[in-house]
């Protein structure tokens, strides 16, 4: 039974609060570039413009980064969710090979922006690490490296059950793929830092503030909001999972908000924390409805995932689930209390690869299926490079951004979708 004292509550956010003030500015009248959403996607593509002299005005329909960007778990590695191989099929080699090096740009990048703006995120470099339940798994790893590593030199390396005991302290694992490149930080440190980055840079963040409509000008296009009209020069739409029929119903259309729930654990004994996961990696089992894991910087347990895709599902059943998972994994946490429960949407689009484009005279860039902290900020920084006439174009850009004939906005089949994933599991 799950404590009656559990907080209902991003613990990130409970450790590392959101700055006083921060989207109290006023809607202004008009501005060179408009950002819809503040995740990591607007706050990146705001602090490029920005910087480059240009005014820019983020509003967003709740607080700012108060979504999924400063609530996750905090993990930060290349590829996309589809994996190279699947992209390559799809989209050809070349344009392979250009996402792949966008993701590995995209780990460095996140570093690059917190070192150039004097943000505290807490990274650790201590890797990413796949974690296998059976020997099938491992077999699956071997031939996955066995390809990454003739075709990108990547240095990863599998661990069979006896190597696994130096990422995690348990009998449940049967092996391990372990990814250097990989490292985690603290996401409500990160997406705050950002978000004042901006603000010095005279970026107004305006939070509570909904927008419901575009419609072509002589400039550019006016915006209209909630709090009022504004004719911006551009318009970029950062919504990701948090994408609504307005003001594009084409856009919701083409990706399906998924839910993700995480607990994290009450502060542990350095000493016991250290033998859950001894070389602080990040983790997440390989499995279609995955759990990720990782330590908290205070020497907490976290894990996150779901036993169905549907957001908005009940608080203390996915903590009920999510915690009988962890005492699977590490049956030594069954008299620790969890103290953290709480859940956000990412997007997934049909293809599982990130897209960016244009629709209804704006610029969109989105899709991340739980990939979000690297390549929301790589997509939403390369995307101002290209408004800026500083990039030609990105990969994410030349691909087919299409949805399904069967689906207009509302994800009937996520049910029968998780039903499906957990027979496949088993």
């Amino acid at each position: 039974r799950l404590e009656d004292s559990v907080i209902e509550s991003p613990f990130w956010v409970a450790d590392h609060p959101r700055p006083v003030g921060l989207g109290k500015d006023e809607l202004p009248g008009e501005t060179d570039y408009l950002i819809v959403g503040s995740g990591l996607t607007g706050l990146a593509a705001g602090l490029r413009l920005a910087a480059s002299g240009a005014t820019v005005t983020v509003v967003d329909s709740a607080e700012i980064a108060g979504g999924a960007s400063s609530i996750n778990g905090g993990m930060v590695s290349p590829d996309v969710k589809a994996g190279i191989r699947a992209v390559e099929a799809s989209y050809g080699g070349q344009i392979a090979d250009e996402i792949w090096h966008a993701t590995v740009r995209s780990v460095e990048l996140v570093v690059d922006l917190c070192r150039a703006h004097g943000i505290d995120a807490s990274i650790n470099r201590d890797g990413m690490t796949a974690l296998g339940l059976t020997r099938r798994d491992v077999a699956k790893f071997e031939e996955t490296v066995r390809w990454y590593r003739e075709r990108f030199g990547v240095e990863w390396e599998v661990l069979d059950a006896a190597g696994v005991d130096r990422i995690a302290g348990s009998d449940a694992f049967a092996g391990a793929l372990f990814e250097p490149e990989g490292f985690g930080l603290h996401p409500a440190r990160y997406s705050f830092g950002m978000a004042e980055a901006l603000s010095r840079l005279d970026g107004r963040l305006v939070a509570n503030t909904e927008v419901t409509g575009l419609t072509p000008s002589r400039n550019g296009t006016s915006v209209m909001t909630t709090s009022g009209r504004v004719d911006a020069g551009d318009v970029i739409l950062a919504t990701n999972g948090y994408t609504t029929e307005r003001p594009s119903p084409e856009l919701r259309r083409r990706i399906v908000p998924i839910g993700s729930y995480i607990i994290v654990t009450e502060r542990l004994p350095a000493e016991q924390a250290r033998a859950i996961f001894p070389a602080n990696s990040m983790t997440y089992t390989k499995r279609r409805l995955l759990h990720y894991m990782r330590r908290t910087p205070d020497d907490r347990i976290l894990i996150g995932g779901r036993r169905n895709l549907k957001t908005g599902l009940p608080l203390d059943e996915s903590a009920a689930d999510l915690r009988a998972a962890l005492i699977r994994y590490f049956p030594d946490l069954a008299g620790r209390d969890v103290e953290y429960v709480w859940g956000g949407k990412l997007a997934v689009p049909f293809d599982l690869t990130p897209h960016m484009g244009r629709t209804h005279g704006a610029w969109y860039a989105l899709g991340y299926a739980g990939h979000g902290v690297g390549l929301s900020t790589l997509l939403g920084h390369d995307l101002a490079g290209m408004l800026l006439g500083e990039e030609k174009t990105s990969p994410f850009a030349q691909i087919p951004h299409e949805g399904r004939f069967y689906y207009r906005g509302k994800p009937w089949f996520l049910s029968p979708a998780s039903v499906l994933y957990r027979a496949l599991d088993k």
